[in-house]
């Protein structure tokens, strides 16, 4: 089943809810709400300022790890997961932006205190890994490899989400839930977590809003679509 940790990183994990881009230069910083997300590039064989390295989480959680798939439409199947060599990592550490502190007036721009209750994604620093995935069932529905962002606040457990486009699924699985001229538009969000052997995760589309709608309600921002989860 999905654990707790896909949606608030509440036991280490991270939050996968957190959708930033990894930086492409040696350090980078962006606003996320109340928080300042500041992100520096590091080798993937040097101990961040958690203690631990990418090739440390990587040697964890690499290989791979298989699951029962549970389909929302019904039937089930093996999922696996199989995450490869590391290929850049990031530490990144949250604090209060300037705009939400000074409107606050609890502290200086910056203020790292009580990052959690400010609303950070998470609120801990985190070590951001990108890698290779291997994701596949054994219906044939998915046998698929992308990159993805592994993030991990401790050496033995990740997260990572990865968008999907229908036309690259390599695969035989296809999207029916939607008018057949929309599937284009439909995205394949994959939410997962690797911890030791252990692998959860769900799939979910997102299908666009109704264009004929008043502009709210359920249809302004588009439908979602539960797929499977493991």
């Amino acid at each position: 089943m999905l654990s707790a940790a896909l949606v608030g990183g509440s036991d280490g994990v991270g939050s996968a809810t957190d959708s930033r881009s990894g930086a492409l230069g040696g350090q980078s910083s962006g606003v996320y709400g109340p928080c300042t997300a500041r992100s520096e590039i590091i080798g993937v064989e040097d101990a961040s300022r958690l203690g631990f390295s990418a090739n440390d989480v990587v040697s964890a959680v690499s290989g791979a790890r298989s699951a029962t798939l549970s389909w929302a439409k019904g039937g089930s199947t093996i999922v696996t997961v199989s995450a490869g060599a590391p290929l850049a990592a990031r530490f990144v550490r949250f604090t209060r932006s300037a705009v939400e502190s000074t409107a606050g007036g609890d502290g200086p721009p910056d203020d790292p205190a009580d990052l959690r209750e400010a609303g950070c994604p998470g609120g801990a620093p985190l070590l951001e890994i990108d890698v290779p995935l291997r994701f596949s069932t054994g219906d044939g529905a998915f046998a698929d490899s992308f990159p993805v962002t592994l993030r991990a606040v401790r050496r033995d457990a990740v997260a990572y989400i990865h968008v999907i486009h229908p036309s690259r699924i390599q695969g035989s699985y296809r999207i029916t839930d939607v008018d057949p001229a929309e599937v284009d538009d439909v995205r394949l969000v994959l939410f997962g977590t690797i911890r030791g052997r252990v692998i959860t995760g769900k799939l979910q589309g997102l299908a666009p809003g109704n264009p004929n709608g008043t502009g709210e309600g359920p249809d302004a921002r588009g439908r979602r679509l539960d797929v499977a989860e493991f």
